[in-house]
């Protein structure tokens, strides 16, 4: 076989193999963890079993809305309280991290508007349960 055909194969395969390493990545930023609570896995998680976030972020970003729900179903008063808290703080963290994205993404003013009322009213709502966990949790 011709050196300039077999180089060319080789080259074409490393650049098919880093392209997917530099888009899996891309695709992997903060925006995965909403992806991840809405119950699209990414192809790492899928393919690969782990994931680029923490042991903690496992159980709270990423999971999906549906396994969220299912974690509370069994659990009662104050566990009860103290996991629905720490799931809806997630939750809200993940729509702020969406609606940041409209600013780049679209020029609709109607977007940016819901974008900016969203950010405003989860943040205050998250502000309002770190203290209800600090309140209730801290002693």
């Amino acid at each position: 076989m011709d050196k300039t055909i077999l180089y060319s194969i080789i080259g074409g395969l490393v650049g098919v193999i880093i392209g997917i390493f530099f888009a899996g990545n891309a695709v992997n930023t903060s925006n995965s963890r909403m992806m991840n609570m809405m119950g699209i896995r990414s192809f790492q998680d899928e393919n690969f079993g782990c994931s680029m976030g923490d042991i903690s972020e496992r159980e709270g970003m990423n999971m999906g809305m549906n396994e969220m729900t299912e974690s509370l179903r069994n659990l009662r008063d104050k566990e009860f309280d103290k996991e629905f808290i720490e799931k809806m703080m997630d939750h809200h963290q993940g729509a702020i991290e969406m609606a940041e994205l409209v600013s780049t993404r679209t020029e609709r003013q109607e977007l940016r508007t819901l974008a900016d009322q969203i950010t405003a009213a989860q943040s205050e709502e998250i502000d309002m349960m770190q203290g209800w966990m600090k309140e209730w949790f801290s002693r």
